[in-house]
C-alpha cells in the first residue's frame, strides 16, 4: 500500500487521527514502517467519544497498538453534544476540536480517510443538497485545525483491508459501524453496493466529476473574493447591500455564501431570499435579521452584517474588578480593549456595560452627554451598543467609552504620550 508524498517537504512532524479501527489501524502501521525513510516523526492521538461502554477499553487497546509500533500516543475525552446536529455531526464536531487542540503547531494532521469515504461523502452531499461537498475531501487542506493530510484518499478500501489482513493487524470494531439508523453506515453497506452491482463504473465516474467540481469552485471562489473586496472597501464595515445586489442572485449569491463560509456560517437558500427579495425594499435606517444556525445575518444602513447569535455579551466584573492597561483586557463577547503606546494607565479604571448605569461624559470641545446620545451621535449598529465599554475611574466618573471618546483629563494623558485606547469588537460584532 503506497503513501505519496507528503505534499509540504518542509512539514515533517505527523499526528495521526487514531479511532483504533482497521482503516486508521492500516495507516498506523504503514506511516511507522515509512517514518525513518521519509524523515518523519510521528505521534497518535485517539479521541474517546464516551458514546459507547466500552470506550475507555478501546481507548487503553489503542494506545497498546500504537506502543507496539513505538508510537506515542494520547488520549482526549470529548463531551459529544448535539446542539441540534445529528449524532454524527456532533461526534464528527467534537472529534475535530479534539485533533485541533492536541494537535502542535508544527505538526501535520493525518487522517485515515479513503476512496470509499469519498464516494460517501459526494452521496450525501447530494443527498442534501450541499453544493460545496460535490468537490468532495481534498488530499491536503489548510484550515482552522492547521495542515490536514489524508494519504489515503485514493486507495480503495478493500485495499486498505487487505493490507491490515495481510499484517494481521489487530483492530477496534465499533459496533455502531454497523448500525443502519446512521446514513453513513447505509450507503455504505447498502446504498453503495446497490450501485457498484448495477452501475460498474459509478466509482470512477463519481471522483472524476467531484475534481472538476473542485476546479470549479476554486474559480468560483476566488471570483467571489475579488467581489467582497469592493463590497467592503474604504474600510466600511459589513457589505454594501446593494453592491450586491447589483450583481445578481447568482453571482451575488455565491459571494455571500463565500462570505458567510470564511466566518465560520452557512447561509440558507431562504436567507438569499430575503437578501435579494424582500429586504432590498426595507427603508435604510431600518434594522433587520435572520437566524443562520449559531449566526445572525443582519441588514441596517445599506450593509449587511454576520453576528454571533446568542452571545453572553460582555464579562460584569464585580465592583473590584479594575484594569491598569499593562496587558489586553479580555471582554467576552464584547471582544478586547488594549492600551497602545503606554506601559500603563495613571489610575486604574472599571469596565462596566451599557446598562449598570446612567453613563455621562464631557469629552474635549463638546458637552456632556448621555451614552445613548454619543452611540446615536456615533452611528454604530444597534446590536454593537451594548457591547461598547465604558471606563470609569474609582469615583465613578466615565473617563473613557472604549476608544471613541475620552473625558479631556484622560484624553490630555495619552495625548502627550502619543497614545490611544484600541477597541476590537468580539469576531463578528464589528
Amino acid at each position: 500500500m503506497d503513501l505519496p508524498a507528503l505534499p509540504d517537504p518542509t512539514a515533517h512532524r505527523l499526528l495521526l487521527g487514531f479511532s483504533g479501527g482497521r482503516d486508521s489501524s492500516a495507516l498506523l502501521h504503514r506511516l511507522a514502517a515509512l517514518r525513518f525513510e521519509r524523515g518523519w516523526s510521528l505521534r497518535a492521538v485517539h479521541v474517546d467519544h464516551g458514546l459507547h461502554p466500552d470506550s475507555t477499553e478501546w481507548a487503553v487497546q489503542a494506545c497498546a497498538t500504537a506502543a507496539a509500533l513505538a508510537v506515542p500516543c494520547s488520549v482526549r475525552r470529548v463531551d459529544v453534544q448535539a446542539h441540534g446536529q445529528g449524532p454524527e455531526a456532533a461526534a464528527r464536531r467534537a472529534r475535530m476540536a479534539a485533533f485541533a487542540a492536541e494537535r502542535q503547531p508544527d505538526e501535520v494532521l493525518v487522517l485515515a480517510q479513503h476512496r470509499d469515504d469519498q464516494l460517501e461523502t459526494l452521496l450525501l452531499a447530494l443527498l442534501r443538497g450541499r453544493d460545496r461537498g460535490l468537490a468532495g475531501m481534498r488530499p491536503w487542506t489548510v484550515d482552522a485545525r492547521g495542515p490536514v493530510w489524508r494519504p489515503l484518499l485514493d486507495v480503495a478500501g478493500a485495499t486498505v483491508a487487505a493490507y491490515a489482513t495481510r499484517h494481521g493487524l489487530a483492530w477496534i470494531e465499533d459496533p455502531s459501524n454497523r448500525d443502519p439508523h446512521f446514513e453513513r453506515n447505509a450507503l455504505r453497506h447498502e446504498v453503495l453496493p446497490a450501485i457498484h452491482a448495477r452501475f460498474p463504473a459509478a466509482a470512477s465516474a463519481m471522483l472524476a466529476l467531484a475534481e472538476r467540481q473542485a476546479a470549479a469552485q476554486r474559480v468560483l471562489a476566488t471570483q467571489a473574493e475579488a467581489d467582497l473586496a469592493r463590497l467592503s472597501e474604504n474600510g466600511h464595515l459589513g457589505l454594501d447591500a446593494a453592491g450586491l445586489r447589483a450583481l445578481g442572485p447568482d453571482r451575488g449569491g455565491i459571494a455571500l455564501r463565500h462570505w458567510a463560509a470564511s466566518q465560520g456560517g452557512r447561509l440558507s437558500s431562504d436567507a438569499l431570499q430575503r437578501v435579494f427579495g424582500e429586504w432590498a425594499a426595507l427603508p435604510a435606517g431600518r434594522a433587520t435579521r435572520h437566524a443562520q444556525g449559531r449566526h445572525w445575518l443582519r441588514q441596517w444602513k445599506g450593509r449587511l452584517w454576520w453576528t454571533p447569535r446568542g452571545s453572553p455579551g460582555l464579562a460584569r466584573p464585580g465592583p473590584s474588578a479594575a484594569w491598569d492597561g499593562r496587558a489586553p483586557l479580555d471582554l467576552g463577547a464584547g471582544g478586547r480593549l488594549q492600551l497602545i503606546g503606554a506601559e500603563a494607565l495613571p489610575e486604574p479604571l472599571h469596565p462596566r456595560r451599557r446598562d449598570e448605569g446612567d453613563w455621562r461624559l464631557a469629552s474635549t470641545g463638546q458637552p456632556a452627554r448621555r451614552l445613548s446620545d454619543w452611540l446615536a451621535r456615533w452611528r454604530l449598529p444597534p446590536w454593537l451598543r451594548d457591547e461598547v465599554p465604558v471606563l470609569v475611574d474609582e469615583q465613578g466618573t466615565v473617563q473613557a467609552i472604549a476608544d471613541l471618546a475620552y473625558a479631556p483629563h484622560f484624553e490630555a494623558w495619552l495625548q502627550a504620550r502619543g497614545a490611544r485606547l484600541l477597541w476590537q469588537p468580539g469576531p463578528g460584532l464589528g
